[in-house]
């Protein structure tokens, strides 16, 4: 959780710090760093290991 919120700190202050000092690459990096990080929170689903399939559930 704390990786979340520190890349999210990060990618704002990028995106603050880009935009103040007329750094249009700064703020562009900043802004992808902020849109990977909410697009892995809403794509993220519950967690479990869902893709990798075992010997318990037929697919063996």
């Amino acid at each position: 959780m704390i990786v979340l919120l520190l890349m999210l700190a990060g990618g704002a202050a990028l995106v603050i710090t880009g935009i103040v000092q007329g750094r249009p690459g700064t703020a562009i990096f900043g802004g992808v760093v902020l849109v990977f990080l909410l697009w892995g929170l809403a794509t993220g689903g519950s967690g479990d290991d869902d893709d990798c399939g075992d010997a318990g559930d037929g697919d063996a």
